[in-house]
């Protein structure tokens, strides 16, 4: 939308075949400025030459996990998804 946005709320969910869903909820303080990203890493992520501007940590996740079937949403605070990303391997 070219303007900042405010992610009070929103969450990533993440869903490997049959498994439970891995959910991440974005710090309460987290504003998405406009025209740049974020990379979210999970607890054991190697970190050693990440730009700390551009990634969080998901301290709760111990790993995004791999599978067959991948399928990860982003959901705002209202939980309307605004993203969706489908991953299938064979």
């Amino acid at each position: 939308t070219g303007k900042d946005q405010e992610m009070k709320g929103w969450s990533l969910r993440r869903r490997i075949d049959a498994k439970d869903e891995i959910v991440y909820r974005f710090p309460e303080n987290f504003v998405l400025k406009s025209r740049s990203r974020i990379r979210i890493l999970s607890r054991n992520a190697s970190k050693g030459s990440i730009n700390e501007r551009e990634t969080l940590v998901a301290e709760g996740v111990q790993t995004w996990g791999t599978g067959t079937n991948m399928v990860t949403r982003l959901l705002d605070a209202n939980g309307d998804e605004k993203a969706i990303f489908n991953q299938k391997f064979q």
